[in-house]
């Protein structure tokens, strides 16, 4: 369901202080991997990591890329 379906307003923080560090997330994260991930990609994957370290109980469903890596 979508923000505008359900009447929710969309939530879009304003991380321009974090970019540079976004950004070399973004980096290391395709340096191995198959899909390409973007910001926002990256963003969320970091949240759900935080997540599942601080609220073990909760489960997560990703809505983003999958991150595979590739061993070579």
């Amino acid at each position: 369901m979508t923000a505008k379906k359900s009447g929710r307003k969309k939530f879009r923080p304003d991380l321009t202080d974090y970019e540079i560090f976004i950004l070399a997330l973004v980096d290391k994260l395709n340096e191995n991997s198959i899909f390409k991930m973007s910001k926002t990609d990256a963003v969320k994957m970091a949240i759900e990591q935080a997540c599942k370290k601080v609220l073990p109980d909760i489960e997560i469903k990703p809505k983003r890329k999958r991150y595979i890596r590739l061993e070579f």
